[in-house]
Order: C-alpha cells, then structure tokens, then sequence
C-alpha cells in the first residue's frame, strides 16, 4: 500500500528469459516491485519454432513446461506465466510481429482476467513490443533496456529489429537503461525521458555466508572463476590462451551453457579447467567464496560495450579481486577492480597483460581489501537501483 492507503499499481512484465532460467535483473527488479507492495504477471520468454529446431535443449524443457500449467504462483503476489507457442519470423518481418504480438496479447488478457489484474504498469524489454502498447489500458508504459539487442545482428534481421526497437522508444512514457552507452545512442531516438539504472547484486544474499562449496573446494588453487551465461560474449580464445600457458592456475567456469563455440569445446578438455554448470541461485555465494580471481573476459563488441556486467556487482559482493577486459561500465569501478586494455585484436599480447593483472591480483589481495570490496558493494544493492525507480513511476502515476 502507498502512504496514503492506496493499493499499489499491478504491472505486467513482459521478459526476454524465464523466471527460472538465468537469474538476473528482470527477476531482481520485479522481486523488488513484489517486495514494496506491487503485484506482477511475470511473462515468460516468447519461443517460436525457429528456436526449438535450433536449440534441442530448450525443446525438451518448452515441451515438458507446456504440459503442465502455465500460469504458476512464484510467491505471494508474483505469477509467472509461460505463452504459447509463438508464430515464427518477429525479427525478420514487421507484420509477422504484428501478429504474433496480437496473439500474445489475446492470451495474456485471458491470463488478466483470471487473476483479476488491473494493469497499471506495462513493462517491457522484448524490443519488439511496441504492439503491445495500449492494449491493455495500462497508465504507464516502460521500456527497459538491458543490452544492445541488435548488436551483432546483420542484414534484415538487424534493420527489422532497430525499427521495432525504435517505434518502442517513441512510444514508452519511460525508459531505463543498463548504461551510459545505451543512454547516449538512445537520446537521439526518443523524446522520452531516459534513465540510467546500472545493474547491480543482492548483496545480502551474496554477503550471508562464508562457507565454500564442495564442488569449488575440491579445485586446487588458485581459482580463476568467470560466472555468467556460457555464451557468444565470451572470449573463449583469450580463455583458451590463459589456460595454456599458466597451467598452474585453475579455471573454474559456472553457469549455463547458451551456446558452445569450438574453443569453449577444447577449453574443456584442459586439465586445470573446470566446468561446474548451471548452479541454483542459492549456491552462487558459496561457489563466489572460493574464488582466488574472479573474470570478466568478454569480446568487445557491438553488443558487449553497451553491457552493464552484473557478474562484476555480484563480484564485489563477496569481495573477490576481479580482473576484467576494458568494457565502458566497468570504468567506473576502476577502484574496485584492474581493467585491461584492448591491444587490437592480438590475443597473445591480451593475454599477457591478462597474465599479469591475475598475478598482481593474487600477490596484492589482502582481507582489508577484501573488506573494501564488500564495504563498496553496498551501494550497488538492487533495492537502491529499483527505489529510484519505484520514485519516478509513482510519481508519472501521481501517486507519490
């Protein structure tokens, strides 16, 4: 309830991953919307054909959830809900869009009705989801950008989606985004207001414990752990170079696999690398807690310079050094972690200066600076990012 005795507005979320698929800031941010008093429909990431046939392990996990319910109870106040099938081609046709967003919606107000769900609240970061504006008498419409989704995309699928995307940012009331890049790129797109809300960690749940997971423990040290989704971002020849020539270091890699490029195949091959897979929200502290280094290794490109790395917040949570590639939103923790420069695109000169910045991290660590680290992660708390949200909604809602 609002301090005048109102009922918190309802918000409907419309997401790019499921609720229980990669953890990261849109379940954060609508958990901290649930915690203050709202009520969220949380729909799931929309899937078409074309994703089954290329991906057989979300088949067998879309197949097995469109069994069962799809509308489930998260926790008070929170729901989940997984659509249907989706027609093919949203990215490679505006009126394919226009029509698998139609039946999105048809599905999703029978879902509202259900619940009784007055929507106040539309909030979206499929970039594709200016259909969905105005169709279900939302007061408010938010466009929440957490990366640079056309990034590396080419041809028609790159110019169908900036359309989309742009008629979006035209549309909204508001915009959030991850970083100062996407802010600057935006600004000349949109007369809507813009604001930059970094990612950030639960810190608490990062901070609740000391212990060390027996699957870390039994990994000899040094620890180099990378955290995060196992994907195209990630410079797996940079790792691959690491692993061969500092073969008394471990690498310790947790999270799930999205896809697997040839290198991350013979990284795993390697004695002193350990894949340790997809891990429940829970275990992340304690797998954390036996890092020596922890990395942020990403390619540089147009998808990755516009990220704001959760993995780094989430890092100095559990106050662990971190050594990381030279990506605009890291600069500005500069205090809390070594950044390395990009050489061109010499490997082996990145890998040197990779080499050195991991040495250093371990000869210099200390529990001081441990403490610091910790001590910094406070003021990057998902509660902190979401009040300020929370702020400027309810005042475009008048009920502040």
């Amino acid at each position: 309830m609002t301090p005048t005795g109102k009922k918190k507005p309802d918000i409907l979320c419309i997401s790019t991953t499921d609720w229980y698929e990669i953890w990261g800031s849109r379940q954060q941010v609508m958990l901290q919307f649930v915690q203050a008093g709202y009520r969220v429909l949380f729909v799931e990431r929309q899937v078409g054909p074309e994703h089954l046939w290329r991906n057989p392990d979300m088949r067998r996990r879309k197949l097995n959830v469109w069994r069962n319910p799809r509308l489930n109870l998260v926790q008070p106040n929170l729901w989940r809900w997984q659509p249907p099938l989706m027609p093919p081609g949203r990215y490679y046709s505006l009126a394919l869009n226009q029509v698998g967003q139609r039946w999105l919606t048809e599905n999703i107000k029978t879902i509202l009705r259900k619940l009784d769900f007055n929507v106040s609240i539309l909030w979206m970061y499929p970039p594709h989801s200016a259909p969905l504006l105005g169709q279900f008498g939302e007061k408010l419409a938010i466009y929440h950008c957490i990366e640079r989704f056309a990034g590396e995309q080419t041809g028609r699928k790159r110019q169908v989606m900036l359309a989309q995307e742009e008629s979006l940012l035209r549309n909204v009331d508001q915009v959030f985004v991850h970083s100062d890049g996407l802010r600057q790129l935006y600004s000349s797109l949109t007369q809507r207001p813009i604001v930059l809300t970094p990612s950030a960690a639960n810190v608490a749940h990062y901070q609740s414990t000391d212990q060390i997971h027996p699957a870390m423990s039994v990994v000899p040290q040094p620890r180099l752990v990378v955290m995060g989704t196992m994907d195209e971002r990630i410079d797996w020849s940079l790792l691959l170079s690491l692993a061969h020539q500092k073969p008394d270091w471990h690498l310790v890699l947790i999270g799930q696999i999205r896809s697997v490029p040839t290198d991350f195949v013979s990284l795993r091959e390697l004695p002193n690398v350990h894949y340790l897979g997809k891990h429940p929200f829970d275990d992340l502290p304690l797998l954390l807690n036996g890092a020596d280094v922890t990395l942020i290794p990403y390619k540089m490109n147009e998808m990755t310079r516009f990220i704001s790395p959760l993995k780094a917040y989430e890092y100095l949570a559990v106050g662990k050094p971190i050594v990381s590639v030279d990506m605009p939103e890291m600069r500005a923790l500069t205090q809390w972690c070594q950044i390395v420069l990009f050489s061109g695109q010499d490997t082996c000169v990145l890998t040197r200066d990779i080499i050195r910045a991991i040495a250093h991290a371990l000869e210099t660590d200390s529990p001081e600076k441990r403490a610091a680290r910790r001590k910094a992660a406070l003021q990057h708390t998902w509660r902190a990012r979401t009040g300020r949200m929370q702020a400027i909604i309810e005042t475009l809602l008048g009920c502040s």
